[in-house]
C-alpha cells in the first residue's frame, strides 16, 4: 500500500487540501472558497470557526476517493501576519483581522523614525498596517475589552493545526514579523524584541506571544474530535504550520543562500534566500525565516505585478478583450511580439496601487513616458509588460547590487505568458525556468508534514520531477534593456519626490 502525505493550504480566498505520494505526483484534490468580510472601508476579517470548517471541506473533498489508511501525516500552510487571537479558554475572542486590513494605518503611522529604527533592527521589514503589533495598537485604543482578553497570539496556520491537534504553536517564517530579533540565520536564539515591542506600546503583548518553532517538527497527532470532522484517522501526525511562502519555497527545493524565486501574480514578488542581513533603520520590504528556521527569505513586493498587464487590457475591450486570460494575452502578444527591446523609447512605471517596494510610496501612480505621435498602442503594451521586468530587476538590484547570477524561477499567472518570461529573461540576463506544476504550496506544505514525521528534510524530499520552460536571455537584448533599465530608474527616482510630496503638505 503506497504511503500519502497530506497538504493543507489555507488562503486568503481558497482554502486547498491534496495528497502526494513521495514522488511528488497528486492523487486527490480538494478546494473551498473562504469568506472574508469587510464590515467598514478598509477593514478585512473572517471568522476563524468559519475558517476550520472550511478546512474540514476541503480536506473530506480530498480524501473522499482514497483509503485514508494510506495517509502517514498532515503538513500545513496558510496566509500569514493579522491578527488570529485567542482567549484564555482557548476560543477566538473576535474575528481574525487580515493581513490586508488597513485600520490600523494611522496607528502605525503615529510612530517616529526611531521607534520604526528600532522595529526594523529587529524583524529587518517596513510594516504594514496588517501586522500584530499595529493591529494590537488599534484594538487596545477602539476594542479595549477584546484587547484585554487577548491569551494567545496565533496565526491562520496555527489556529488550524490548534483545531486539529489541540496544541498550539508558531513556526519562525510566522513569527518572524514584527517582534522577532532575526539577527542571522545561523546564530538566531528565538527570543523576541523587547524593545520593538516597546517601540510599538505594546509590551503588554509579549506573554500571549508563543516561542517559534521549525516548521519540520511534530505539531501533534490528530485528535479523535478533528478527525471526525476532517474524515481523517485519529493519531495522525500534523505538523508545525508555516507561512504559505515559505511552503511554496519548500515546495519548490529551495534552500541555500542565493537561490531565488519570483512570482508575478497580480502583485509581484523578488523572494531571495540568504543567510544573514545588514540590520537597517529603514529596510525595504519583508524578512521572514524559511520553513527551515535557518535561512532568512529577504521578501521584495511590488504592489503591482499582472495587474498592470490586465490593466492596460481592459482599457482596449474592443481589440484586446476576450473570454478568458490566455486569449486576452495571446492578443496583446502579437502586437507586442515585434516591438524592438526598449518599446520604441516608451517607458511605463508600473505603479498603479501605490508601491511598496524596492521603495515605499503609497501615492506612487503609474506613469507612461517618453510618447510621441508615433508612438503605438503596441509600444504602449511592450513598455508595459517591460515595466514590470524592470520592476523586478530594480528591487532585486536594490537588494544585491548587481544582476542575478543564477537561474531564477518564476511562478504565477504571468509565468504562463511566453513572451513575458522572455522579457524577464532578457532584462535579468539570466535563465528564467518556468515549472508546469502551480501546486508547490500545497507540495512544500504536504512535504513539512512527511519531515516532521521522519522522512527527511523538507526541502530535500519535495524536490520532484517536473516539466519546466527555460527562457535564456537573449545576449543581443542585454545593450537595449540596460539603456531603457536607466532611464525607468531615473525616472522612478525622481518621480519619488512628487509621490511624497502630498505626505509633506499635510505634516
Amino acid at each position: 500500500m503506497t504511503p500519502l502525505w497530506l497538504g493543507i493550504d489555507v488562503g486568503t480566498t481558497a482554502i486547498k487540501a491534496a495528497l502526494y505520494g513521495a514522488d511528488g505526483v497528486q492523487v486527490s484534490y480538494g478546494e473551498c472558497a473562504s469568506d472574508v468580510a469587510t464590515p467598514q472601508p478598509g477593514q478585512s476579517e473572517q471568522d476563524m470557526d468559519q475558517v476550520w470548517q472550511g478546512v474540514c471541506r476541503a480536506v473530506k473533498q480530498a480524501v473522499q476517493s482514497v483509503d485514508v489508511a494510506r495517509i502517514e501525516s498532515v503538513g500545513l500552510a496558510a496566509q500569514g501576519d493579522g491578527f488570529w487571537s485567542l482567549d484564555a479558554d482557548g476560543r477566538p475572542n473576535g474575528p481574525a483581522i487580515l493581513w490586508n486590513d488597513t485600520r490600523a494605518a494611522a496607528n502605525l503611522a503615529e510612530l517616529s523614525a526611531a521607534d520604526l529604527a528600532v522595529i526594523a533592527q529587529a524583524c529587518h521589514t517596513s510594516l504594514w498596517p496588517g501586522t500584530v503589533g499595529p493591529i494590537y495598537r488599534w484594538l487596545k485604543q477602539n476594542a479595549p475589552e477584546r484587547a484585554q482578553n487577548v491569551a494567545h497570539i496565533m496565526h491562520c496556520a496555527g489556529w488550524v493545526g490548534y483545531c486539529l491537534t489541540g496544541h498550539m504553536a508558531v513556526d519562525f517564517s510566522d513569527a518572524s514579523i514584527p517582534f522577532l530579533n532575526l539577527h542571522d540565520g545561523q546564530s538566531h536564539d528565538g527570543r523576541y524584541s523587547d524593545s520593538a515591542l516597546a517601540a510599538l506600546r505594546v509590551s503588554d503583548l509579549k506573554s500571549a506571544l508563543l516561542p517559534p518553532q521549525s516548521a519540520q517538527t511534530q505539531l501533534g497527532l490528530i485528535s479523535a474530535k478533528a478527525a471526525l470532522e476532517c474524515g481523517l484517522p485519529a493519531g495522525l501526525p500534523v505538523s508545525v504550520g508555516t507561512l504559505d511562502l515559505s511552503a511554496m519555497i519548500v515546495g519548490m527545493g529551495m534552500d541555500q543562500p542565493g537561490d531565488t524565486m519570483m512570482i508575478l501574480g497580480t502583485t509581484a514578488v523578488v523572494n531571495i534566500l540568504t543567510d544573514s542581513i545588514t540590520p537597517d533603520d529603514r529596510p525595504v520590504g519583508a524578512t521572514a525565516f524559511h520553513a527551515n528556521g535557518q535561512t532568512l527569505t529577504r521578501i521584495l513586493a511590488p504592489t503591482t505585478g499582472a495587474a498592470a498587464f490586465d490593466w492596460f487590457c481592459a482599457l482596449h475591450p474592443q481589440t484586446l478583450g476576450g473570454e478568458t486570460p490566455a486569449e486576452i494575452a495571446g492578443k496583446l502578444n502579437a502586437l507586442a511580439k515585434d516591438v524592438p527591446a526598449g518599446a520604441n523609447g516608451v517607458t511605463f512605471l508600473p505603479h498603479l496601487n501605490g508601491e511598496r517596494a524596492p521603495f515605499v510610496a503609497p501615492d506612487a501612480t503609474g506613469v507612461f513616458f517618453g510618447l510621441r505621435t508615433t508612438s503605438t498602442k503596441a509600444d504602449m503594451g511592450r513598455a508595459v509588460m517591460e515595466g514590470t521586468a524592470f520592476s523586478l530587476r530594480d528591487c532585486y538590484m536594490s537588494e544585491c547590487g548587481h544582476l542575478p547570477k543564477t537561474t531564477i524561477r518564476l511562478t504565477g499567472g504571468g509565468s504562463k505568458n511566453a513572451l513575458w518570461c522572455q522579457i524577464i529573461a532578457d532584462v535579468m540576463q539570466i535563465p528564467i525556468e518556468v515549472s508546469g506544476a502551480s501546486d508547490h504550496g500545497l507540495w512544500g506544505a504536504a512535504c513539512l508534514g512527511a519531515a516532521a514525521n521522519g522522512k527527511g528534510i523538507a526541502s530535500q524530499i519535495a524536490k520532484r520531477t517536473e516539466q519546466s520552460i527555460v527562457y535564456d536571455p537573449t545576449p543581443a537584448h542585454g545593450p537595449a534593456y540596460d539603456a531603457a533599465f536607466a532611464t525607468y530608474r531615473t525616472l522612478s527616482t525622481a518621480a519619488q519626490s512628487l509621490w511624497t510630496q502630498p505626505s509633506k503638505e499635510m505634516q
